[in-house]
């Protein structure tokens, strides 16, 4: 008997078995639980960020928003939809047997989150509007969305009514939230971090597993990952740093010292320019108000403001300053910047220039307008540079210049409190335009390279030319010149220049005549005036005379005759220019020994009385100034030569033959019925007289007197005697 009943036991159990087996057979096949739930993509996120005052803190407003076309979801598990209606089943939920099952859907948040109120709102057919069931455990958002309480058949239907439009079917949940970042960092880690949405479907596939809490099939849905925030850093303090260079240049007035070295004098007083560019500058104030996207409109204020330049020029061994506080100027400033501080340490000249008043500027217009109104090239003139007893000529000086600064400032739009903290730090480069001659392709520093020449020799000398008076031929040397008392005269002055020739020769035999071509001359400037005085008794007629040059040879003329009263002065300079000394050393040559000036018209008045003595005076004088470099040595000598006419001992007047510093011509008329006729005495040899040359190693000196020298001959044709018996 007890083997029957341990018999029909176990066949019991065998039966039951085969039902489980039979009831999971015909409701869901092997791979029905690796399906995956679509939910992801209909996950979304949106938001806006603000800033705080002062730049201090930044907030985001978010919504996560999830429209889900529930049909679209169970889409890949129709089938097994199918077969559980047909086989009159009951989703059984997580809850147990007879409890309706649910779609469970978390949403997970990172910390710091505030949510707002989350709205729910439901357009599926098989789902329970009354039962969607939201939950709040600290950072995760959990919903429970219930199937209607039917049995699979009744959700199956539902199901495919739904399909036939999903988009009009959907759960829609909606839920608030909001996070602040009260650091950068913090901003930042909330700028990377993700908002997590999962969930899954479970149900028991018959009653009796549901009864027994086993069997429960799950099917999971994939993973939503959408962004927490974004934009929050931007309303935090931005520290933005740019380091360029700008461009400088020394110069010495408007010279940059770029194609020679710049020569200066011994005893020169330089005042060095330092010039930098400060576009750059101007440009970045641009670049400021870029960041704010052109919301310069709604105001940027501006604080902290630091625009400082710092400029040093240091002078070589063998240059100083002459002052113990050079004198320093800022030049293209307009007003807009100062200079704060300047100081001499050693050989070196430290400035510090700043934006003036920029404790007053609170605004990035005021800012703009304050720079914009700066020229593009900034100067700072540091005045006083010398060369010390212990430079030497033709020796390369160097001066070195350094400038180095910053622009800072804190920017904040009003608008959106977005601050920006600027520093723009430079330091100078060596414009290539004005770049050392010495080395042109460096320009990694700023120098400006100088040199003196040899101080040019000085010569000053007067001296004189022997000159006459004549009439014709005659120099009224023997007796006073006697005529008639109508006659008109012809008055000639002469001068001798023929000693000036020979002694021209005589300098270049001594150095075998190699230097003619090797001296430059420059700035010749030859000036002569002569003049002829009568007495009151004499005229030159009306109007004024004219006058000529004999012997010149087209290197001298005449090129003005005044008169006033009874005196005619007459002026000569050379025709042409010289600018070499071998020019000038040829045309002098080519002058005739005796210059002449001849003046016409000279008679007596009426009221000129017969046997008395008439003298006419001549006076003369010049001037001639050239400098004169030798090429080779660069050695400069720069003439001034005066010379004055002297009269010839053989020429000089009857009435005073042995005063010669005067040159002066005596006549008289004779009754007219006594005609008297001028005796004409042998005149005496003419006087060669060699002018001293001096030392002959200065040829310069001599070269140029000899030039002075020939054009005063034209003077002396106006040369006179005044006393009178």
């Amino acid at each position: 008997m007890k083997a029957k009943r341990l018999s029909k036991k176990l066949h019991a159990l065998i039966v039951v078995a085969a039902m489980i087996v039979a009831q999971l057979a015909a409701v869901l096949p092997t791979s029905a639980a690796s399906n995956v739930l679509p939910v992801a993509q209909y996950v979304t996120q949106v938001g806006s960020s603000t800033g705080g005052a002062g730049g201090n803190s930044s907030t985001y407003n978010g919504t996560v928003k999830l429209k889900i076309p529930m049909s679209k979801v169970l889409e890949p598990n129709e089938t097994e939809m199918a077969n559980a209606a047909a086989n009159g089943l009951y989703p059984h939920g997580r809850e147990g047997k007879n409890r309706i099952a649910y779609i469970e859907y978390n949403v997970t948040f990172p910390e710091d989150v505030n949510l707002g109120n989350i709205s729910v709102a439901n357009s599926v057919s098989y789902i329970n509007s009354n039962r969607i069931v939201k939950t709040v455990n600290g950072r995760t958002v959990n919903f429970k969305m219930y199937l209607n309480d039917v049995n699979w058949q009744g959700i199956y239907n539902a199901y495919l009514a739904d399909k036939a439009n999903p988009n009009a079917h959907t759960v829609d949940i909606s839920i608030p939230y909001s996070v602040t970042a009260n650091d950068k960092a913090s901003a930042a880690r909330m700028e990377g971090e993700r908002i997590v949405g999962k969930g899954d479907f479970s149900f028991y596939p018959s009653g009796f597993l549901a009864l027994i809490g086993s069997g429960l099939e799950t099917y999971n849905t994939d993973v939503a990952s959408v962004g927490f925030t974004s934009n929050l850093t931007q309303y935090f303090p931005q520290d933005l740093t740019t380091t360029g260079d700008l461009e400088g240049d020394i110069l010495v007035g408007n010279e940059t010292e770029h194609s020679a070295v710049y020569e200066a004098q011994k005893d020169d007083t330089i005042d060095f320019t330092g010039n930098l560019n400060v576009k750059p500058i101007k440009d970045e104030l641009t670049r400021l108000e870029n960041q704010f996207n052109g919301a310069v409109a709604a105001g940027i204020n501006v604080e902290n403001i630091d625009t400082t330049f710092n400029a040093s020029i240091e002078l070589p061994s063998g240059m100083k300053f002459k002052d113990a506080n050079p004198t320093v100027q800022l030049l293209g400033a307009n007003g807009k910047f100062e200079i704060t501080n300047s100081s001499l340490n050693g050989n070196k000249v430290d400035v510090t220039i700043k934006l003036k008043n920029s404790n007053n500027i609170r605004t990035y217009n005021e800012l703009k307008s304050a720079v914009s109104a700066v020229d593009d090239n900034l100067k700072v003139v540091v005045k006083g540079a010398q060369f010390t007893s212990a430079a030497t000529a033709d020796t390369n000086y160097t001066v070195i210049g350094k400038v180095s600064g910053s622009f800072k400032a804190k920017a904040t739009n009003t608008v959106s409190n977005k601050v920006i903290n600027f520093n723009y730090a430079w330091n100078g480069k060596q414009s290539a335009a004005g770049s050392d001659a010495t080395n042109p392709s460096d320009l990694s520093r700023i120098s400006f390279t100088l040199k003196y020449k040899q101080a040019p020799t000085v010569v000053t000398d007067v001296r004189d030319l022997e000159g006459d008076i004549l009439i014709g031929n005659e120099t009224e040397h023997n007796q006073v010149y006697v005529t008639g008392r109508n006659d008109t005269h012809e008055v000639t002055g002469l001068l001798r220049v023929k000693p000036v020739k020979d002694q021209m020769t005589q300098i270049e035999n001594h150095y075998s005549n190699p230097i003619a071509n090797q001296i430059s001359l420059d700035g010749v400037d030859t000036t002569f005036t002569a003049s002829l005085e009568l007495p009151n008794e004499m005229t030159f007629g009306s109007g004024t005379p004219s006058a000529t040059l004999e012997g010149g040879n087209n290197v001298f003329k005449i090129t003005d005759v005044t008169r006033t009263g009874n005196k005619v002065v007459v002026t000569i300079k050379l025709v042409k220019t010289y600018t070499n000394y071998e020019d000038l050393a040829r045309d002098i040559r080519s002058v005739s020994d005796d210059l002449k000036v001849k003046v016409g018209g000279v008679k007596f008045t009426n009221a000129a009385f017969v046997n008395t003595n008439y003298t006419m005076k001549g006076e003369v004088g010049g001037v001639f100034k050239a400098k004169a470099t030798h090429i080779p040595s660069g050695k400069v000598v720069n003439f001034n030569l005066k010379w004055n006419g002297k009269q010839t001992a053989d020429g000089a007047d009857a009435i005073a033959p042995t005063d010669l510093s005067k040159i002066t011509f005596t006549l008289k008329y004779a009754p007219e019925t006594t005609p008297v006729t001028p005796v004409k005495p042998n005149k005496p040899a003419k006087l060669s007289k060699v002018v001293k040359t001096g030392d002959t190693s200065d040829v310069l000196l001599y070269m140029l007197i000899m030039g002075g020298a020939v054009a005063g001959v034209a003077g002396a044709a106006g040369l006179k005697r005044r006393e009178e018996r």
